[in-house]
């Protein structure tokens, strides 16, 4: 008699370990599409701020969450290290993103994207960056470069051009010893040290969040169909063994 009760508790158990999969499943589905919502919202303030030039003076008071997709005028001087951003791949070529520091008689320093350059065949050689004119007018538009969550640390390796795992802004000031405006400047052109540049504001457009929302979504449905029909098919294996049971007799008697 406690056969069928241990098989009721198996079921139960399946049944709440299958309804907490299928709520988790949504809720990754409703995650992604709000984070679809956030990545449109930025793209329609990005539009609209393409069309307006800041001054660095207005570029230090503007609120640090808002400054992607300004545009930016600036005049000045590159200082040392030329910094090389690893781990970097640009039309399916490995290298780095050179990024130098400008000096334009401001507190704060800007870091100014110049480019990606191939790595060389080995990794204790590094590439020839071309270098830009000096002074230099620079305009383009600013982004904020987000951290990896890989690695998240500077873990610079130092000489005149200095390796970086990644891009941390805070970090980046201690190391340098410099205060540097919180967004990066990606100019429309660097004469004389061009490098290939990609306009990248967001790691991850809408239309991928929607991708993977649509997933969560059909896994989620899949799920509840799978355990349908293991349920059902279950019950109809059951029923004769249950009519045996309430009769009193079993198969050889």
């Amino acid at each position: 008699m406690k056969f069928p009760v241990t098989v009721s508790a198996s079921r139960l158990g399946l049944v709440l370990f299958t309804l907490g999969l299928f709520v988790v499943l949504v809720k990754l589905g409703l995650w992604q599409l709000s984070r679809a919502e956030e990545k449109t919202l930025l793209a329609r303030q990005m539009e609209q701020r393409q069309d307006r030039e800041l001054s660095v003076a207005e570029l230090e008071r503007m609120p640090e969450s808002e400054l992607t997709g300004y545009r930016l005028k600036v005049e000045g001087r590159f200082l040392s290290p030329v910094l090389l951003l690893d781990n970097q791949v640009y039309q399916g070529k490995v290298g780095y993103l050179v990024y130098r520091v400008l000096d334009s008689g401001a507190q704060k320093k800007l870091l100014v994207e110049q480019g990606f350059i191939a790595a060389p065949a080995t990794r204790d050689q590094l590439p020839d960056v071309p270098v830009p004119p000096d002074p230099v007018v620079l305009s383009g538009r600013l982004y904020q470069r987000h951290s990896n969550p890989l690695s998240p640390g500077l873990g610079p390796e130092i000489g005149a051009v200095t390796r970086i795992q990644n891009l941390e802004l805070a970090e980046l000031e201690r190391f340098l010893a410099l205060p540097l405006q919180k967004a990066v400047l990606q100019p429309d052109k660097l004469p004389g040290a061009e490098l290939p540049r990609q306009w990248l504001p967001m790691p991850m457009a809408a239309s991928k969040h929607l991708g993977y929302a649509v997933q969560w979504f059909a896994l989620a449905w899949a799920l509840l169909l799978l355990s349908l029909w293991a349920w059902w098919r279950s019950s109809k294996q059951d029923k004769p063994s249950q009519e045996l049971t309430s009769t009193g007799e079993f198969p050889g008697q």
